[in-house]
């Protein structure tokens, strides 16, 4: 009991002197306003959102330390200062475009260095990963990969993360916003100063919810200016000079508390001797008394805190399980319809808080908001009644966006407090865009097959012999008896061979055509370098004849069937020399480049180019732009490597102008993406 007794007599003693108005009165210099005189005048640009250095009051000035330790300056000084507060990316903005003299609250980092004279570091200060108290694991910057880490704009942490390898960042305009979007579930993990990051914690009551990393790292505050701007940075540092270093501390403490040790033990006790005998004599009468009570409740404390200790111990594991689940769960009052719970997923999922759609609930909601619209939601209940029930419906987040949902309701005693309706719902839009995706599949699939019977009734054999025969003979015609006919005879034996040959060449190009699209696809890692090699040498004899330049690039190793990459850019490389101007040297360049997903590459050529508004028909089978007379062709070359590309998950278009040449341009999905 002495002990106890003693340290009832120290917090009573300490209360009487409080009481009596103890203490030292500091007299300091003015808070600096935002509305100075302007003649003469520095502009300081500063983070308006970092207590206790600096921060709004409720009447929108700026307090803390730095406002009163500018307002020094400026008194020593002559000279006066106009703090422009704002959030610190703007802070950086201004001072960047010249519209600030001086930017202060900066951390001096390599990328600074490069534009900012800085002065001397005047406080050091702890940075720390913050992380929701359900996570476990986060020790450095390297255990919050995977993570999105919310950072402020312009904040030098930014630089130090990415140095550690992480790039997935969510940014925020101020340390406070940044606060209360983790407060509202946006990010579970974020980087902050320590001194900023536990004011907004405590004040918003969010303190509970996360925890701190050991410091990622201690940066330093300094002010500073542009460089090249030496004599401002003197003139300063001359007026900081001017003041003492007890008159900085007296402002520091006047904002960060003054640690106890620092009054004299001596001179307190000699002050606060008449106020403790009188103390004394109080405190010893409260003594017994309270003693005696003591005994009393130790006995009733011990039963009430083992209880306790069952219960957390019960509410700790169901809130674990509740806030961890990947589903969004719901509890709702059977009898009303209200809300009553809610777990995280819950505010991940729709973007309202825990606490927005308690006090929304079922019956205000309208028709289509998050987490359910009225009518919808107390019909689902009434059925509930005769079973659980499960649903499909399409949602609404609070930014207004739709998502595929399902939801399932059961009825049961989750609490002790009678019958609830437990509501787990499920983000299923995945699964619909691959059903979707599915179907649209199996409608092409459908339209290629019936393609297929066409083109191989067409292209069936019975056709082709017959026409390799009116071939041969018409090609037998023409050798034995041109020349020994009159004109007119020579003309109709030459219109029957080329007009068979030009059938034979349909033929033979609708069965080619019949082969990509009802055979198989046999895909590897290939070289498109070898596969462009091979294209070439097959071309060999055209290109020679054209006196062709043709550039390529390096080309990747892809995933792809050989023999149609082959045949991909033999066609394009032929169309570029079959539609070649005349009045210049052939030139055809290929290239490729990544792109998300896979690959894109780009044949182009200085040819005569096309009309953009035949950009999608020329891929059209059997759609030419030119008669037979003009340039040969079939028109099923470009409906062949269309069909190609499709199969390897890709898509072909052109860019083209007459007179201008033209670039095609094709991707290949990263893993073949055949079909």
């Amino acid at each position: 009991m002495g002990v106890w007794s003693f340290r009832l007599l120290m917090a009573v003693s300490a209360l009487l002197l409080l009481l009596s108005g103890g203490g030292t009165a500091w007299a300091l210099a003015p808070v600096a306003k935002e509305d100075e005189p302007s003649v003469p005048a520095i502009t300081v640009a500063i983070d308006d959102t970092y207590p206790p250095y600096v921060f709004r009051d409720e009447t929108g000035q700026l307090r803390g330390i730095l406002p009163e330790l500018w307002s020094l300056w400026s008194q020593r000084t002559g000279v006066a200062v106009r703090l422009q507060g704002q959030d610190w990316g703007e802070a950086l903005r201004r001072f960047a475009a010249g519209e600030a003299d001086v930017v202060d609250t900066a951390f001096r980092t390599p990328a600074r260095e490069r534009t900012f004279i800085f002065s001397e570091p005047y406080a050091s200060i702890d940075v720390s990963i913050f992380f929701s108290g359900d996570l476990s694991g986060i020790g450095d910057a390297r255990t919050v990969r995977g993570f999105a880490v919310g950072v402020k704009d312009g904040d030098a942490c930014i630089d130090k993360l990415v140095e550690s390898g992480i790039d997935s960042f969510r940014h925020y305009s101020s340390y406070e916003a940044l606060v209360d979007g983790a407060g509202r579930g946006e990010v579970k993990v974020f980087c902050i100063d320590k001194p900023p990051g536990a004011y907004f914690l405590v004040k918003k009551g969010l303190e509970g919810r996360f925890r701190a990393s050991p410091p990622l790292y201690t940066g330093q505050f300094h002010w500073a200016v542009l460089n090249g701007r030496d004599d401002l940075r003197r003139m300063i540092q001359a007026g900081f000079d001017r003041i003492s270093p007890e008159e900085r501390r007296i402002i520091e403490e006047r904002w960060q508390g003054q640690a106890l040790h620092r009054f004299g033990t001596e001179d307190l006790l000699r002050s606060l001797r008449p106020m403790l005998l009188a103390a004394a004599a109080a405190t010893l009468a409260l003594l017994a008394w309270v003693w005696t009570l003591r005994r009393q409740v130790r006995a009733r404390t011990a039963e009430l805190t083992a209880a306790v200790d069952d219960l957390a111990v019960s509410e700790r594991r169901f809130r674990t399980i509740f806030d961890t689940i990947n589903d969004a769960i719901l509890v709702h009052d059977v009898a009303t319809g209200a809300i009553l719970q809610v777990n995280h997923r819950v505010e991940e999922l729709y973007g309202w808080t825990a606490q927005e759609i308690i006090q929304l609930g079922v019956d205000v909601l309208s028709e289509g908001q998050p987490p359910y619209g009225r009518a919808e939601a107390l019909k689902w209940i009434a059925r509930s009644a005769e079973g659980p029930q499960v649903f499909e419906w399409r949602a609404r987040h609070r930014d207004g966006s739709l998502f595929w949902a399902e939801v399932a309701m059961r009825r049961a005693d989750i609490d002790g407090g009678g019958e609830r309706l437990l509501v787990v719902v499920r983000d299923i839009s995945e699964r619909k865009e691959a059903e979707e995706r599915l179907t649209r599949t199996i409608d092409a699939l459908t339209r290629s097959n019936a393609d297929l019977e066409r083109f191989a009734y067409i292209a069936s054999h019975d056709l082709r012999e017959p026409l390799n025969t009116v071939v041969r003979y018409a090609q037998l015609l023409e050798s034995r008896y041109r020349g020994r006919l009159d004109g007119d005879l020579d003309a109709v034996v030459g219109f029957v061979v080329g007009g068979a040959k030009h059938m034979l060449s349909l033929v033979e190009g609708l069965l080619e055509f019949s082969r990509i699209e009802g055979g198989t696809t046999r895909a590897a890692m290939i070289d498109a370098d070898g596969a462009l090699r091979a294209a070439l040498e097959n071309l060999g004899h055209t290109i020679g004849e054209c006196g062709a330049e043709i550039v390529a690039g390096p080309l990747p190793r892809v995933r792809a069937d050989e023999v149609q990459l082959i045949q991909l850019f033999q066609n394009l490389i032929g169309n570029a020399l079959k539609y070649r101007a005349p009045e210049r040297p052939v030139r055809v360049e290929i290239t490729c480049g990544t792109r998300p997903g896979g690959w894109e590459f780009t044949v182009a050529d200085n040819g005569i180019g096309l009309d953009p508004a035949y950009a999608e028909q020329i891929f059209v089978i059997f759609k030419r732009l030119h008669t037979q007379q003009g340039i040969p062709g079939t028109g099923i070359g470009l409906a062949l490597c269309k069909r190609i590309v499709e199969r390897h998950g890709g898509r072909i278009w052109v860019d083209s102008a007459p007179g201008e040449g033209a670039r095609f341009h094709f991707t290949l999905a990263e893993d073949g993406g055949l079909l």
